[in-house]
């Protein structure tokens, strides 16, 4: 299958740069630069017991609807948590302090809320300014001193990247995201760039999460300068009706992106996941979709909730929660694996020695065993029942 995806050239007269940068090149290469280890995070597998130990982070709801942020802790099997006052669907651990986790509301919500792991407590720590939401997702420096946060100018039909003290939360700066509806960030393995999606759907909190523009939406995956602001690639999928949604990195940044299709008929789909190959050894980048057999594309039903990708295990999981199970790959040939049925599959998250863990909705969660499309669950102590949210991130 040829694809003919297009990429903009960040010399095209068109390009973008920050509209409000109020920090310099300098303060944010050096925020960037530094501990570059971080951006791999980990949950410790104990070789000696053959136990993971770590924590799993999550948003999650009660049975009563109540909101949380917290996770599950696989030292001693146990859901924990604080209760804010919004739903919250992805989070970003402090690189230097890993008991700050900041937890950032699900669209259309405007504030962002850091979890103290030590006191296991919450504190609402910013609201975004008038006219703007948050996408759920956003991203540390790797030094900790700036949180960077997409975000919808809903007012003016454009999407930003906010740039933070992660001090005290105040405005430092901003980057066009050369789109609207930027969903999720991630540095780049150079710690200068960034990975944006722009999801290219237009939404007001008016309308709440209703789509307006489905005819015109135009999604792209952008790197962006993030000292300049300056777009160096932007590409985008034949299909407009791909919203460019999730973004899961290896340590050569090499991309998975998950993909939710907008089209009316989600058995007749062009793709759920794409995968972005940035230059190396004399090999231009390039963004494409991965494929699947005819006949496995009704199982996925057009929709991508999180995508995890795994050096260690030469894979790429996406979850298919409408679907019911996780879509798989292979990195090097990018060849389809197969599916793992498991219902209301949300969260995917690499952990440390590369094996993937998944959420269900229902609050259970298992490890793809997908050498053998099989799933092994995981034991879950909790005193109530829960439902997770779609994001998982595993730190120690």
């Amino acid at each position: 299958m040829t694809m003919n995806t297009s990429n903009t050239n960040a010399h095209d007269s068109d390009a973008s740069s920050s509209s409000a940068s109020r920090w310099s090149r300098r303060q944010v290469l050096l925020a960037s630069a530094s501990l570059s280890a971080v951006a791999a995070g980990g949950l410790l597998l104990s070789r000696k017991s053959e136990a993971r130990t770590g924590t799993l982070l999550s948003a999650y709801e009660d049975a009563r609807g109540d909101q949380y942020v917290g996770g599950l802790s696989l030292n001693d099997d146990s859901v924990f948590g604080a209760r804010v006052p919004m739903r919250a669907h992805g989070c970003a651990v402090h690189p230097t302090d890993p008991n700050r986790v900041l937890f950032f509301a699900r669209r259309p919500g405007t504030q962002a809320f850091e979890l103290d792991r030590a006191t296991m407590k919450a504190r609402t720590v910013f609201t975004t300014e008038d006219g703007r939401h948050l996408a759920g997702h956003g991203t540390y420096s790797a030094d900790g001193s700036l949180i960077l946060t997409p975000e919808h100018d809903y007012e003016r039909a454009r999407g930003v990247v906010v740039v933070r003290d992660a001090r005290n939360f105040a405005i430092v700066g901003e980057i066009d995201t050369s789109g609207i509806d930027p969903h999720e960030v991630a540095w780049m393995p150079d710690h200068r760039s960034l990975l944006v999606a722009n999801g290219g759907i237009m939404t007001h909190p008016r309308s709440f999460r209703r789509k307006l523009n489905i005819p015109t939406m135009d999604p792209s995956l952008c790197v962006i300068d993030a000292a300049s602001g300056e777009r160096k690639e932007q590409w985008r999928l034949p299909d407009h009706l791909l919203s460019i949604r999730h973004i899961s990195m290896t340590s050569i940044g090499i991309t998975a992106v998950g993909l939710q299709y907008e089209g009316d008929d989600k058995n007749e789909v062009p793709g759920i996941v794409a995968l972005y190959r940035p230059a190396q050894a004399g090999k231009q980048a390039r963004f494409s979709l991965l494929t699947a057999p005819a006949g496995e594309v009704p199982k996925f039903q057009g929709y991508v909730a999180s995508v995890a990708i795994s050096e260690a295990h030469d894979l790429i999981a996406a979850a298919c929660p409408y679907g019911n199970g996780v879509a798989c790959w292979s990195i090097s040939d990018e060849r389809y694996l197969g599916f793992i049925a498991a219902s209301e599959t949300y969260g995917l998250s690499r952990v440390a020695d590369g094996s993937i863990l998944a959420s269900q909705r229902d609050g259970t969660a298992y490890g793809l065993d997908e050498s053998r499309l099989r799933s092994q669950f995981l034991k879950i102590a909790s005193s109530q029942p829960i439902r997770w949210d779609d994001h998982w991130v595993a730190t120690a």
